[in-house]
């Protein structure tokens, strides 16, 4: 561990200066707001600009009231004790678990950190096609082309994206390496480019004859709708992906924020910046597309393509005849690309961080990961196919990380974690008994549904669901999740005990923040 003093003034430790150089430096953010930012930099991604919009038309305006009422019911529920965990054992996923439940729960906190790495390594070769895209729409390269056959050279065997997906995670890692004050420095400039880009983008698609259609479309249902259970696990399933829970997202960010600041307040913020920057997307893609659409139903089968037919094939087909068309497809992609580096960024220190917590010089650990996501995401760079079995597993994980993050609530002690950490001395918002409704019953119900959903769904996907080489069936997520899974296992005490301090105080009090090596 680096050394430290502690700033009674400011209530945090500041790393001690190097010989030879004069002050010390802030540990943590150097702001709440700045905190706040992260949190929604790190939860806002592409897929809230390129599944929301898509999922949102196909399911109706009731998705939309859906969506809320989940992330109200479930997501903040979950992520104000991912916050709690954070701050208060000051240690990245598996030593926050360590310290919070017990050592022998400590696998829990390192499957989601093998998550992350997983997720990584292909989210990077996405956002190297979205680079590749922005390049496109600058030089109006996917004009006149047969977009399906422009897609599949740029996602399939292309030297040019593979040289993009070593430029992001290089990037990526550059970043996460320079620490809190390296990502917020990012995050001045990816945040603002992504709203700008979001809001020119709506403004022009809402001022398109007929998009009131779309409009529409996004908005407007019958009360019936509500009743359909396949749009609420849709907007369950979108709130996942999209807000962070269950994937270390917040538990590694709140190891840096300021001991005194409002837990439940801070995530509500950041769960209503994430909707609001899914909702603006919306206004911004949805709107376009049905006006542009020879009829509602093209503009629905478009959003039944998927995530890639709507984004690379469908929207550059509308930039390309819209008017104004090139300057807003290369703002559409910019925004992407900022969505996507900003969460890509926060994802390398959530599995880096237990690295630090185990006092392995931060150097190194950012080299051996980097080479690690190089090699582990080179054949999703190659094959779009490898690419959509990793992200179908990690998915599928995700929903059990937010499983892993109910159950450590409910084992502390879910009316400890209201009355003690969550309505302390420095809380302006106070956190009634709902909250523990929502976290012992409603959370873990929902996301168990949403499991057994997808899981007897994909059995009609594939008839031979059990192959564990399969691309999205039931087999290889059993495969590929329970490896992951029974590795972190059988290493548990071996990890646990990699974990050099422990700063939890089991009385309400949090913790100071340490120097770790990331927290500078």
């Amino acid at each position: 561990m680096k050394e430290s003093i502690f700033d009674s003034k400011e209530g945090v430790y500041m790393s001690k200066p190097k010989a030879g150089t004069a002050g010390t430096k802030k540990l943590g953010y150097s702001s709440q707001l700045a905190f706040v930012i992260s949190l929604i930099a790190g939860s806002v991604g592409t897929g809230n600009i390129w599944r929301f919009p898509r999922v949102a038309a196909k399911n109706g305006g009731a998705f939309m009231l859906c969506y809320i009422l989940i992330v109200f019911a479930v997501i903040i529920p979950i992520m104000f004790a991912e916050h709690v965990m954070g701050r208060a054992t000051r240690h990245g996923a598996p030593g926050a678990y360590r310290d919070f439940i017990g050592r022998k729960y400590t696998w829990m906190g390192t499957v989601v950190s093998m998550i992350m790495v997983m997720c990584t390594a292909y989210y990077s070769v996405v956002l190297a096609w979205v680079v590749h895209y922005i390049g496109l729409a600058a030089t109006k390269g996917y004009y006149n082309t047969d977009k399906e056959a422009l897609f599949t050279s740029v996602s399939n065997g292309n030297g040019i994206t593979m040289l993009l997906f070593v430029g992001i995670v290089l990037i990526s890692a550059y970043v996460a390496y320079k620490g809190v004050s390296g990502i917020e420095k990012a995050n001045k400039i990816f945040i603002p480019t992504l709203f700008i880009c979001l809001v020119i983008t709506a403004i022009r698609s809402l001022t398109l004859p007929g998009a009131a259609v779309g409009l529409n479309y996004l908005f407007s249902f019958k009360a019936t709708d509500l009743l359909n259970g396949k749009i609420w696990l849709e907007a369950l399933t979108q709130a996942i992906w999209s807000a962070g829970p269950g994937w270390g997202l917040v538990i590694t960010l709140a190891v840096f924020s300021n001991p005194r600041s409002d837990v439940a307040l801070t995530s509500t913020v950041n769960a209503m910046g994430d909707t609001f920057a899914a909702v603006l997307a919306g206004l911004a893609v949805i709107p376009a597309l049905f006006a542009l659409s020879p009829s509602p139903q093209a503009a629905l089968d478009i959003c039944s393509q998927g995530n890639n037919g709507l984004t690379f094939l469908s929207m550059t087909s509308l930039f390309e005849n819209m008017p104004g068309g090139y300057l807003i497809g290369i703002l559409f992609f910019v925004s992407l690309l900022m969505a996507g580096l900003s969460s890509n960024i926060a994802q390398f220190v959530i599995f880096c961080l237990p690295f630090g917590d185990a006092g392995k010089n931060k150097k190194k650990v950012i080299i051996c990961m980097t080479l690690l996501m190089l090699v582990w995401g080179a054949p999703s760079a190659w094959s779009a196919t490898f690419l959509s079995n990793q992200d179908w597993v990690v998915g599928q994980m995700m929903v059990i990380g937010s499983m892993f993050s109910c159950f450590a609530a409910i084992k502390f002690g879910t009316k400890k974690i209201r009355e003690v950490y969550l309505n302390n001395k420095y809380t302006c918002m106070k956190v009634g008994k709902w909250w523990e409704i929502c976290i012992k019953f409603i959370a873990p119900a929902i996301t168990t549904i949403m499991l057994v959903w997808w899981c007897v769904q994909s059995l009609g996907w594939d008839s031979n669901w059990w192959n564990p080489l399969g691309i999205s069936n039931l087999g290889t997520f059993i495969f590929q999740g329970g490896l992951m899974a029974l590795i972190c296992f059988l290493f548990n005490n071996k990890v646990a005990d990699s974990v050099k301090d422990k700063y939890f105080k089991d009385d309400g009090e949090f913790p100071e923040i340490p120097n770790n090596g990331y927290s500078a």
